[in-house]
């Protein structure tokens, strides 16, 4: 009888700190990661700063698509046509 409580006491202490570790590898793991309630500027400002990089790279692809065509030589016909009419 003895042993049986012995045995039950040491799977609950086994169960409750395998849950206590895993709980410890996630608070460490979101700590890492920047999540939490009291970072919410922090991501706002990493959100703000993502998409101003987003709208330069847009913008760098516009002007490189129309750097593109004003040089490709199917362009310069066509305006020299134009240019004779």
């Amino acid at each position: 009888m003895e042993n049986e409580y012995v045995l039950m006491v040491i799977m609950v202490t086994f169960i409750i700190g395998i849950s206590a570790t895993e709980m410890f590898k996630h608070y460490l793991k979101a700590r890492q990661l920047g999540v939490g309630a009291t970072d919410d500027s922090h991501l706002k400002d990493k959100v703000t700063q993502l998409s101003l990089q987003n709208q330069a790279l847009i913008e760098r692809e516009r002007v490189q698509m129309l750097e593109k065509i004003v040089t490709e030589p199917e362009y310069e016909l066509k305006q020299q046509i134009s240019a004779l009419k």
